[in-house]
């Protein structure tokens, strides 16, 4: 028999991960010139920014993707001048991927402008539903908060004081 907390715990994965296709739905509506490359630029930037100093497994491990596939992303990024790569003080063989300013700017420059496909694709919902939408996106925050593990906001933090420079 499954406890009723089991059965939350469920219920609660199976919404999140519903919400994480609807918001990957929106983004690709939303912007849908952004290619495959981009969104992996995009995602790479945004753990350096939440994390700093990567190493290639490291990032892989947390992206999901394969060595290979994660070399030609950084080849890509460093001949952009995004990111540089730097030999791990410890060990040799580790190559560790730090973010630079161009690459700080190129990511701020990509969430303003989803953020401004995503403020075209809200304009079609009442403010009714606007409410609901930030109230249940602010009470998500708040839970999530609550675990020690998402104690690093880096990016979350990043793209907030974006909102904050509207005006930029």
């Amino acid at each position: 028999m499954i406890s009723q907390e089991e059965s939350l715990q469920d219920v609660a994965a199976t919404d999140i991960m519903s919400l994480i296709i609807d918001v990957h739905t929106i983004m690709m509506l939303t912007a849908p010139n952004i290619t495959g490359m981009q969104e992996a630029k995009l995602r790479l930037l945004g753990i350096l920014e939440m994390t700093g100093l990567q190493s290639m497994t490291e990032l892989c491990n947390q992206m999901f993707i394969s060595k290979p596939y994660m070399t030609r992303l950084v080849d890509s990024l460093v001949s952009e001048g995004s990111v540089e790569r730097q030999p791990d003080v410890k060990d040799r063989r580790v190559i560790n991927i730090s973010m630079t300013d161009e690459g700080r700017e190129y990511l701020r420059n990509m969430l303003k402008g989803l953020r401004n496909h995503m403020i075209s694709f809200l304009s079609g919902f009442s403010s009714s539903d606007l409410e609901t939408i930030c109230n249940a996106s602010a009470e998500i925050h708040a839970t999530f908060s609550k675990n020690p593990s998402i104690s690093n906001q880096g990016t979350w933090s990043f793209y907030t004081s974006l909102n904050q420079n509207k005006s930029e």
